[in-house]
């Protein structure tokens, strides 16, 4: 086994072990409703530093997991989600999310998809008046 290989195996601890391990449950939905059960880790940061260190508000949502897992999960159909695929989540207070994918970054060394997510935004702009 090389060393590419035994990292992408170690992802199942790092990522997926939701017992000791970082990992959480989360449902990938693709643009046709199908879903596919993962665990990974989700990142909900809500307060930001900006390049002198100060505190800024913002927000930042990430999700990552294996795409071997997304890959055996979805029967061979997907490796890597799309713009517009939505991410299912329940926080640690309990609180279910949908979020929406903005952009997929796969690392296709180690086999991670890391997902830059965002809340939906009105589509009706008289909602913003």
């Amino acid at each position: 086994m090389n060393l590419y290989t035994l990292a992408e195996k170690d992802l199942a601890f790092t990522l997926e072990d939701s017992q000791t391990g970082g990992g959480r449950e989360m449902i990938l939905v693709d643009t046709g409703g199908n879903k596919t059960v993962l665990t990974g880790t989700i990142g909900d940061i809500g307060y930001l530093l900006d390049t002198e260190g100060l505190p800024v508000e913002g927000r930042t949502i990430t999700a990552c997991f294996r795409m071997s897992s997304l890959k055996a999960a979805s029967g061979d159909k997907y490796i890597t989600p799309e713009a517009g695929w939505q991410v299912c989540y329940t926080d640690m207070a309990g609180q279910a999310w949908t979020l929406f994918v903005t952009r997929a970054e796969p690392d296709r060394t180690l086999g991670i998809c890391r997902l830059i997510l965002s809340l939906r935004l009105p589509q009706n702009t008289e909602a913003l008046q």
